[in-house]
């Protein structure tokens, strides 16, 4: 009698056991998905300012790459040719940033033509 008593009462205590160490295998998991949850969580603000930053370090290595053209070295050459006089007024006048500002805002145009989405 005594040997079915300890028979039960280890079998007992296996199958005791076994679902401890089950129990403690799915709130391992359980931890696991939330630590993953939440470093996916974290990660989500900052994705999008990856993607832009690699986008845009992209875009300047591209415009890096290409090669100056010959006539922007002519041009200034050209406004060598300029008189003092016409070079005061000009800065009085502040044609210099204006000419900038009116040719980037065509440039920027441009480029944005060429968006399907917005052009």
């Amino acid at each position: 009698m005594d040997g079915i008593l300890s028979a039960i009462k280890q079998l007992i205590q296996t199958a005791t056991d076994f679902f401890q160490r089950a129990l403690k295998a799915i709130e391992d998991f359980f931890k696991w998905a939330q630590d993953a949850f939440d470093y996916f969580w974290d990660l989500l603000p900052v994705l999008p300012e990856y993607v832009f930053h690699r986008l845009v370090s992209g875009i300047v290595k591209f415009f890096q790459w290409l090669p100056v053209p010959e006539f922007f070295t002519q041009a200034g050459n050209a406004f060598q040719a300029i008189p003092p006089s016409v070079v005061y007024f000009a800065n009085a006048f502040q044609i210099g940033p204006g000419v900038t500002m009116v040719l980037g805002a065509y440039l920027l145009r441009f480029i944005l033509r060429r968006i399907p989405i917005i052009g």
